[in-house]
């Protein structure tokens, strides 16, 4: 139907929405009697541009989610998401993502960042449990990782960095080995 989620088709495309994620204060982000309403609107505005995920900000203007799932980025200094202080649902994968980094000895910082800050950044990844790690090609039209030029034939080709592509070979490798006790059929 028309409502149902798009499939996992490749990188996505991000936009920042004036849909804002109500405050923690307001509605704590892991209250699991969720009012979707905020998550409904802010798909709605991405229909007028093409992207397939919003980036929703926080009530102060400071990057908080995608609609529908969390947010990652790289700026060559660290493995950077939005602090669950903010109004972030805590997601598994996102846990997940976050311990693997540790363990690989990436740097992992958890705190508060303008869209700016993710508009540069080399990479861009957002989390689910059922995208597991999608990669970013655009934010706001912007291609991730090309210095602020504009991507104009669409296909995100080349989107995924070296650490985006580490970190989803070895989320893969670990959903496999607690599944399957790392027995291949």
């Amino acid at each position: 139907g028309v409502d149902a989620d798009p499939v996992y088709d490749g990188p996505a495309a991000l936009q920042t929405t004036k849909t804002r994620k109500p405050s923690a204060r307001a509605l704590p982000a892991d209250a699991k009697t969720h009012n979707y309403l905020n998550g409904i609107l802010a798909r709605l505005e991405l229909r007028v541009t093409g992207a397939d995920e919003a980036l929703m900000l926080d009530p102060e203007g400071n990057v908080a989610e995608g609609a529908t799932s969390n947010l990652f980025f790289s700026d060559g200094t660290a493995l950077k998401t939005p602090s669950l202080d903010g109004p972030i649902l805590p997601g598994v994968t996102r846990r997940t993502v976050i311990e693997i980094a540790e363990d690989e000895g990436i740097p992992v910082e958890e705190g508060t960042y303008a869209p700016d800050a993710v508009r540069g950044a080399d990479e861009v990844f957002l989390t689910n449990s059922t995208w597991e790690i999608r990669p970013v090609a655009t934010v706001d039209g912007i291609a991730v990782g090309a210095d602020g030029t504009v991507e104009s034939d669409g296909d995100g080709a080349g989107v995924e960095g070296p650490l985006t592509t580490l970190l989803s070979r070895l989320f893969d490798r670990r959903v496999e080995a607690r599944y399957y006790d790392g027995e291949r059929l």
